[in-house]
């Protein structure tokens, strides 16, 4: 029963990271910059993935599962020690790639997603109004923008970081 449990933990660890990482690389080094440079029209189509096809969702979801998952799959193999674990290398890499992929989460929960709100909200009122934005809405877009090119940045680092601490903490022997 023990092995069935840790199989479905590690797979859904696995995947939801897959996903998770997947969609946090293609968002920064593909998307984003693609849409910066075909602005205004490729803000809509950012706006369109985020809103019709629900990406925020699929990302709030997946790192969700990832987090869990790992928490789940550290516990049971600490085996109720965690401060024996992280002694060994594994479980040192483990609980470092972890601790990075907290953090990530905690800036796409906190700070991410709250600004992609806003600026989702702006855009509508954008179009609502079927104008050009107004010099206060411009300044707001500009700000949000700026803050959230440092939090993506943030991201991207982080969660290459706690991948490749992942990747290979199996392997780290002292």
């Amino acid at each position: 029963m023990l092995i069935t449990y840790l199989l479905v933990l590690r797979l859904i660890h696995v995947i939801a990271s897959v996903c998770w990482v997947g969609g946090a690389f293609i968002y920064f080094l593909f998307i984003t910059p693609t849409a910066k440079a075909l602005a205004p029209t490729g803000m809509q189509f950012v706006q369109h993935m985020v809103t019709k096809r629900r990406f925020s969702i699929f990302m709030v979801i997946s790192s969700t599962l990832t987090v869990l998952s790992g928490a789940l799959l550290i516990w049971q193999f600490a085996s109720g020690n965690w401060l024996g674990y992280v002694k060994t290398g594994p479980g040192l890499g483990f609980t470092l790639g972890s601790i990075a992929g907290i953090v990530v989460y905690i800036i796409g929960m906190a700070g991410i997603t709250p600004r992609a709100i806003k600026i989702s909200k702006i855009d509508g009122d954008i179009q609502a109004a079927g104008g050009p934005p107004t010099p206060e809405q411009s300044a707001q877009l500009q700000k949000l923008d700026r803050e959230l090119s440092a939090l993506d940045l943030a991201d991207f680092v982080l969660v290459a970081l706690s991948l490749a601490l992942m990747a290979t903490a199996r392997y780290w022997v002292f």
